[in-house]
């Protein structure tokens, strides 16, 4: 069964996300983390095979958290994708690569687009 780890401080997108997980990918176990040190601290118990990762939260960012998942070995090997309402600006959408995700998504999220990175995330002959 694939984890995915959700890291976002708006507790409705999690109920959003993981309602949307549960229905399509019925494979999948879906956990939440609600600011960017506990996401960390998760990522490094569950050990998920998918992050997706808010830009905005209070204390460290989004940004912060993917570099800081990305420059551990133990977690740098998971596949992060950030999402915003800032997607679609160019220098948002460049800091989240430069911060090290593999992906960047717009809200709102589109649940058949969503569960189509995380099919492609999970399934590497998907891609």
């Amino acid at each position: 069964m694939n984890k995915i780890l959700i890291i976002d401080d708006d507790s409705g997108v999690h109920s959003i996300i993981n309602a949307i997980v549960q229905r399509k990918m019925p494979d999948c176990s879906f956990s939440s983390a609600y600011n960017g040190m506990d996401g960390i601290r998760a990522a490094l118990d569950e050990h998920p095979d998918a992050i997706l990762l808010d830009v905005d939260m209070p204390g460290i960012d989004g940004f912060e958290t993917c570099r800081r998942l990305k420059e551990d070995e133990r977690t740098r090997h998971i596949p992060v994708v950030m999402f915003s309402g800032m997607a679609t600006d160019a220098d948002s959408a460049d800091a989240a690569l430069k911060s090290g995700a593999d992906m960047i998504i717009a809200k709102p999220l589109r649940s058949e687009h969503l569960i189509q990175v995380f099919r492609s995330l999970l399934d590497p002959k998907a891609k």
